[in-house]
């Protein structure tokens, strides 16, 4: 069976159509490409499928920088040029969001490789050698590594020489690592990591950002965004955006992990807290001025949007890392008298399709 790449959707497969008309999502397969495909998985209104051949190469299309692609699931678009990389993610955005009037601002991107200070690898040990690996891709199997391209060279001095771990200090053979201002961090230690003109707590038991030289731009971003005196900062994490906040805003954070919440208090010093799930916390008053989400892939529970819009605030910022269910939010937003002012794309995981996007909303 025979297809063309037409484009890319959401996710990073490549769309085409079969002869008899029906979608195909392709996993492998860039814009423009032609290649003979084998179908992996049928549905009722299209199919998957990977390449098999590629009969026709797009210009865009380079030599992967790393040895292990052929075999590792990690990063999607290794083969793609960073500058189509860059293109083909500013296209999605714009298609996933054409139905809001709101202006699209320039994207911010930083180095294609190198960049990232968090990993979860697999760990085995061989004849006495402990090694470092991922999981190929759509399998459970380990594929073992001596370097990774898109990983910190402190990540990458791990790689080249694991610490030799006993198997208590293991969790289902995996090993988390994140880079901290002493180091490479593993099993569950607490660290520091330095972030534009502060400090924050980290620990691979809670989730922080895997791009260090991108995120204080983000950061200064968001801030630049608030107004006040009175902030939200809803699923708070570890406190990153409260700790560039609580100087000059009465801010209070709301966050399930208590964890996370403990690391907070560790270094914030004025913010309050509050360890509760978002959707379930719901005081009857609450005066603020600006609300700042950051919410998993998941987005927002069905109810938060009407929380957020009983509290009357004027502005919402809204950071995701997954544009659909940030796109579906946004629409039950202004359904409740907010309007898209603008969005803005911060390019975190390079050879990967995956982005973070920062959309504000302000009342109609």
């Amino acid at each position: 069976m025979y297809v063309r790449a037409e484009r890319f959707a959401q996710g990073g497969r490549s769309v085409g159509h079969l002869d008899d008309g029906k979608i195909v999502f392709i996993d492998g397969l860039f814009p423009g490409e032609e290649a003979e495909i084998e179908i992996v998985e049928t549905k009722k209104d299209y199919c998957l499928a990977k390449p098999l051949y590629v009969a026709v190469k797009s210009p865009d299309r380079r030599p992967s920088p790393c040895p292990f692609s052929d075999k590792c699931g990690g990063c999607q678009w290794l083969e793609l040029s960073y500058e189509a990389q860059k293109n083909a993610k500013q296209e999605i955005l714009k298609d996933m969001f054409s139905d809001l009037a709101c202006e699209i601002e320039e994207p911010v991107f930083g180095p294609e490789l190198g960049y990232r200070s968090r990993a979860r690898f697999q760990y085995q040990i061989s004849n006495g050698k402990a090694s470092l690996g991922f999981c190929a891709e759509n399998t459970n199997q380990s594929v073992q590594i001596t370097s990774c391209p898109v990983a910190d060279s402190a990540m990458n001095d791990i790689i080249r020489r694991p610490p030799k771990l006993n198997a208590w200090e293991l969790k289902n053979r995996e090993l988390s690592c994140i880079t901290t201002d002493d180091g490479v961090l593993y099993n569950d230690k607490t660290g520091w990591i330095t972030v534009g003109d502060r400090r924050l707590p980290v620990s691979n038991n809670v989730f922080f950002q895997s791009n260090l030289i991108l995120l204080p731009k983000m950061i200064d971003y968001v801030v630049s965004l608030v107004q006040g005196p009175k902030v939200m900062d809803l699923y708070s994490g570890i406190g990153t955006f409260s700790a560039y906040l609580e100087d000059q805003y009465e801010v209070t954070a709301v966050e399930i992990n208590k964890f996370c919440l403990a690391l907070a208090k560790s270094h914030l010093k004025k913010t309050q807290f509050f360890t509760s799930p978002v959707e379930k916390w719901n005081p009857k008053s609450r005066a603020v001025n600006t609300v700042i989400v950051d919410p998993p892939r998941v987005g927002l529970d069905k109810n938060v949007p009407a929380m957020i819009a009983s509290w009357n605030p004027e502005r919402i910022i809204y950071v995701s890392c997954y544009a659909p269910t940030q796109h579906r939010d946004i629409k039950r937003l202004e359904e409740l008298g907010y309007k898209t002012q603008s969005l803005k794309m911060f390019d975190f995981y390079p050879q990967t399709p995956h982005t973070e996007t920062v959309a504000v909303l302000t009342r109609r």
